[in-house]
């Protein structure tokens, strides 16, 4: 997994004379972190440091975290949960940027996205943008929701290329209207 944020950590450590080592700092205190950054640098796998021993993923808690696992008000990080978090794995009450983004509150944005609002390849909120599409209002290539529009559309209000409902139109329409639209047209509904 290719974490870009490490380069500029490791620049950082680098800059106060850290070299290879690991990254713990937390400010004003490790009691009370305000600010707080651990990382291994991105060196999760059989490099050992000696003695057969292997890093161990650090964890950095604090009002804003960034390292390996990230937790507080504003988390970076490969795993971050807070209330805005970016990282591969984000759970973030107002804001998720990620792979997989999760926010019970807000917004989030990534490959799988899961919120009130969501945009990503896989978007699944109340309002939702993205190739798959799942909510109230969902707008992809393949929307599900009350309202849906896209190449395939499913829902009560459905347009697209292909729209499955109650209403809608698309150029197969597969909707309720159209349904009753050809059973008045031969006379046989009312």
């Amino acid at each position: 997994m290719d974490m870009k944020w490490h380069k500029y950590i490791t620049r950082w450590a680098e800059s106060r004379g850290l070299g290879g080592r690991e990254i713990d700092y937390q400010w004003p205190s490790p009691s009370f972190p305000v600010v707080s950054i651990r990382s291994n640098l991105g060196r999760y796998s059989g490099q050992g440091y000696g003695h057969g021993s292997k890093p161990q993923v650090k964890t950095a808690v604090g009002l804003i975290a960034i390292g390996d696992v990230a937790i507080g008000l504003i988390s970076i990080g490969a795993i971050s949960v807070g209330v805005l978090s970016v990282g591969a794995i984000s759970l973030g009450m107002w804001l998720a940027l990620g792979a997989i983004a999760l926010s019970w509150l807000g917004f989030a944005a990534g490959a799988i996205a899961i919120a009130g609002v969501a945009v990503g390849a896989i978007a699944i909120a109340e309002k939702a943008l993205g190739a798959i599409a799942i909510g109230d209002t969902a707008f992809g290539a393949i929307a599900i929701g009350r309202i849906a529009g896209g190449a395939i559309a499913i829902g009560q209000w459905a347009y697209g290329v292909i729209a499955v409902g109650e209403h809608g139109f698309g150029l197969i329409p597969i909707t309720g209207d159209v349904w009753n639209w050809f059973r008045r047209l031969f006379g046989l509904g009312d």
